[in-house]
């Protein structure tokens, strides 16, 4: 099947994925959540969604792979990944800053990305080769090129080195910046394809939470550091992802020992 019937699917697939997700963030339908280690949540809801999504494409791509955060999976020549709820802490804390995010990747390539956001009703969507789109509205990166103008997104996770972390936060302060960290990587993404962020950066991220994300930003007009790391699409990579002015000083900043 075409990447543009894909497209459709995945589009629609992403509302439907979080139609579900948002009537269990409403408690429409209870949940408990639990924990996979420490501030790493996970809940029915989760995995309900993640079913979902899965049973659909089996349905529709019996033939294609699908590497999923809570089901994992194995990678092949196409690919799906998928993170059925990204931002977890913030959905089981009731904040509205959580996604549904799929993407694409084909022989290796990054081919589709959807990212929907619920509690605003905004469907981020890019195809290779077609633009980054919320909704019906094309969208550009920030014209950012300065750091002491800039606002950056900077992901943190307790599998990262505290150390490092703080160590890049503080450059990124020193350099002028200001330095939010949302809680959901894949929706950050989003944002700074649509200029409402100038730059994210994370050491690194799952496949599922990323891939979407990255597209989105290439479409939008972004710069990207080379994704995923040598470990291959299953291992995941660090994240730089920005406004082309800022993307050399971030990359400088964010990957220095």
């Amino acid at each position: 099947m075409a990447d543009n019937a894909r497209l459709e699917f995945a589009k629609a697939l992403g509302r439907e994925a979080g139609a579900l997700a948002l009537r269990y963030f409403r408690r429409e339908i209870p949940f408990v959540a639990q924990t996979k280690g420490p501030q790493d949540f996970v809940s029915v809801a989760d995995h309900a969604v993640e079913a979902f999504i899965k049973e659909r494409l089996a349905h529709d791509f019996p033939d294609d792979d699908v590497l999923a955060e809570e089901g994992g999976g194995r990678p092949g020549r196409n690919l799906w990944v998928v993170d059925p709820i990204d931002g977890t802490i913030n959905f089981v804390h009731g904040v509205r800053y959580w996604c549904v995010s799929i993407g694409f990747i084909a022989t290796g390539e990054r081919k589709l990305g959807v990212i929907y956001d619920p509690s605003l009703d905004e469907l981020f969507w890019a195809a290779k080769g077609q633009g980054a789109w919320c909704d019906d509205t094309r969208l550009h990166v920030s014209p950012r090129d300065r750091l002491d103008h800039a606002l950056v997104c900077a992901g943190y996770v307790s599998r990262h080195a505290l150390d490092k972390h703080l160590a890049v936060k503080r450059r990124l302060h020193e350099a002028g910046a200001a330095v939010k960290d949302m809680g959901a990587g894949a929706l950050m993404l989003a944002h700074v394809a649509a200029g409402r962020f100038d730059a994210f950066l994370e050491p690194h991220m799952h496949p599922w939470d990323a891939s979407a994300g990255l597209i989105l930003v290439e479409e939008a007009g972004g710069r990207v550091h080379p994704y995923p790391g040598p470990g291959g699409i299953a291992a995941g990579g660090p994240v730089v992802a920005s406004a082309p002015g800022l993307f050399d000083a971030l990359e400088r900043i964010a990957l220095s020992p």
